[in-house]
């Protein structure tokens, strides 16, 4: 494993970053979603790409970013405000003062830069947002780079295990690097989740600009002082598997400026076409917007490639508990929005910043971006008349001062404030499937994420280890959310024409060794649930593994599973949930609940538990069965050395 992961290090390298670098260390880094249906990189620097479904054998995007705009003061070299001296500056009156100066006058207008920062530009190659531990922090006397740089990636947990370090801004340690995992569990809503940081400016203090790649050098980057905490979830529950949704934490570091008209944007080249034909299959994509009570923008192939690329993907953005104004734009490559030098007062065309522009619903130069969220059709919906290489960008935003007062007025955050979002990726094979699964997905998020009676849902089996055996064969080890009738152990060689070799196991099983292989082959292994065995049969694989027995390294450093993960449905509760708890292995186990003041007042198992998912009922009631108070309660899991501790709320 850990050579794949050297290679995963350089690829991210030469792909995204072409200039000369100072150094072969690692700028950025990804992990790859494989709980679900959907296939996705996820980077270190707010970008995504490769997302495709494996098991339909489709490419549904080659790269996406998150774009953030805003407006922020101008401040001189010691933090003092600027004025423009002239009411209305341009080019010969740019003169700016301070309040100290004996030409400022309370009358005069602050200088107002509105920047932006992206992490995919999509037409250039250019990144603004990095890795603390990237290559331009490398020879700063002060950060510790040689000690954190492989450190600083994308954290892969499944079940909430291992947790990253909590994500502080300013970082009480000073090493910025909240990645390095630890040996605990965290509560998480996904099954499988990456987690991602990363800032538009230095932590360490490094001067410079903060852009990167071959474009950087015609690039005028100024920091917002954004930093950015991602993760994103996946599941392989059935209903829940066609998806992968995107929580983003924006913080505002700024010391005393407030970042005003916020814009939150998601820039997306959707490339549709089956895996393993011409590249020429992205030429023909054609994207459109659904308004209404779904707003989501989404791509599909023109000609659907003779009924083999059926599948639609979605884009939907959600602010929670602010009902942002939506906009979304596309154009063809190599003529989006340019932002190259934001302060240029006399800027060639409409602004010096056509990103904030697009992300606020303005257009500044419509010959080359055209509207996709288009109102005036008489239907929910607008598709681009005719397919092409086409990208769009999805945004949402606040009140614009000139504007009339929207309901939720304009989007600002003040300094050390945060703003979460939402982007989810979504599937379907039609456009009723898309605002079907687009309002199932909000109500997800809206409901946090509440999961339902997990114990009763078919689910894909995940592989999640494999390892050489003494006996010359394979060790398999593998997790489910809930026990089916049950496993199909399945492996074959590679490329082979011959059916699969299949071990059937009982619901129970987590790990099978393969044995008897020939050490030189390589084999394709995979694993199948099967539930409700007969005419009503549901039947589930896992991607296929590709291994060899003498290639096969220690794997230790690779994602375990969990001896504790937990958490309870639903939550808030009123009169039961459900407590489910996973162990990796055998032990002895208890699960209690407390109230507020430390008091025990439910035990709810005691005894020994085999490894994997097993569930328990609370019913709001004591160990004498009186109805407890509605309240704060906290439900423990301790094994023989090792405890996790969980607050759940009864509402009656």
């Amino acid at each position: 494993m850990k050579h794949y992961i050297i290679l995963i290090l350089l690829l991210a390298v030469v792909l995204l970053f072409g200039q000369t670098k100072p150094s072969e260390a690692k700028s950025v880094n990804y992990e790859t979603h494989n709980a679900g249906l959907l296939s996705l990189n996820v980077y270190n620097n707010g970008s995504l790409s490769n997302l495709h479904n494996p098991y339909s054998g489709m490419n549904l995007m080659s790269q996406s970013g998150q774009w953030i705009s805003a407006k922020k003061y101008r401040r001189n070299n010691v933090n003092q405000l600027l004025y423009w001296l002239s009411p209305i500056p341009g080019p010969g009156n740019d003169q700016m003062v301070t309040e100290n100066d004996p030409l400022w006058n309370p009358n005069l207008l602050v200088v107002t830069d509105t920047l932006s920062t992206v992490a995919y530009d999509g037409d250039y190659d250019l990144t603004e947002f990095l890795p603390a531990y990237n290559c331009l922090s490398q020879f700063n006397p002060t950060v510790q780079y040689d000690i954190y740089n492989e450190e600083d990636r994308v954290l892969n947990s499944i079940l909430g295990y291992p947790a990253p370090s909590e994500f502080q801004i300013p970082d009480p340690l000073g090493t910025y690097c909240f990645s390095i995992p630890q040996q605990t569990s965290f509560t998480t809503p996904g099954f499988e989740t990456l987690s991602a940081y990363y800032y538009d400016y230095c932590p360490f203090g490094t001067v410079g600009e903060r852009d990167w790649g071959s474009n950087s050098i015609y690039n005028q980057h100024i920091s917002l002082g954004l930093a950015i905490h991602r993760e994103s979830f996946s599941w392989p529950l059935q209903n829940y598997a066609d998806a992968i949704i995107i929580r983003n934490t924006i913080i505002n570091t700024n010391e005393v400026d407030t970042l005003f008209d916020l814009a939150i944007s998601e820039f997306i080249d959707c490339d549709i076409y089956p895996e393993g034909q011409s590249a020429n299959g992205y030429k023909d994509d054609v994207s459109g917007y659904v308004m209404g009570n779904y707003e989501f923008a989404y791509s599909r192939d023109w000609d659907g490639d003779n009924g083999s690329s059926s599948l639609m993907l979605g884009s939907k953005l959600i602010i929670p508990e602010f009902n942002a104004k939506h906009s979304c734009w596309y154009w063809r490559m190599g003529q989006g929005p340019d932002d190259s030098n934001p302060r240029n007062l006399n800027p060639t065309k409409r602004t010096a910043n056509e990103k904030y522009y697009l992300a606020t619903g303005r257009n500044p130069d419509s010959t080359y971006n055209l509207l996709l969220r288009y109102p005036q059709t008489g239907t929910d919906y607008y598709e681009q008349p005719v397919g092409n290489d086409t990208r769009f960008l999805n945004c949402l935003y606040g009140t614009q001062p000139s504007e009339i007062e929207f309901p939720e007025g304009r989007l600002c955050l003040a300094p050390s404030e945060s703003l979460v979002y939402y982007s989810v990726y979504f599937t379907g094979t039609s456009l009723d499937e898309l605002r079907t699964r687009c309002l199932f997905w909000e109500n997800f998020i809206n409901n946090d994420f509440n999961l339902g009676d997990v114990a009763q849902t078919p689910c894909l089996p995940y592989l999640y280890r494999i390892t050489p055996s003494e006996t010359t064969g394979f060790n398999l080890f593998w997790t489910s959310y809930s026990a089916p009738d049950n496993f199909i152990v399945k492996y074959k060689l590679v490329d082979s024409p011959s059916d699969w070799e299949e071990i059937s196991l009982p619901g129970n099983a987590h790990n099978y060794t393969i044995s008897a292989i020939n050490p030189q082959d390589w084999y394709e292994v995979k694993l199948a649930s099967v539930y409700n065995s007969g005419v009503d049969e549901i039947y589930l694989e896992s991607r296929s593994q590709t291994v060899n027995y003498t290639q096969m390294v220690d794997i230790s450093d690779e994602v375990q599973i969990p001896l504790l993960a937990l958490y309870n449905y639903p939550n808030p509760f009123n009169p039961e949930t459900h407590i489910q708890f996973s162990l990796s292995e055998p032990s002895e186990v208890s699960v209690d609940i407390y109230n507020l003041k430390g008091q025990r007042v439910k035990t709810l198992f005691q005894g020994f538990a085999e490894s994997g998912m097993h569930t328990v009922l609370w019913n709001g009631k004591d160990n004498n069965n009186y109805d407890c108070a509605s309240g704060v309660y906290f439900y423990k899991l301790q094994t023989k050395d090792k405890t996790l501790v969980r607050k759940m709320l009864m509402l009656k």
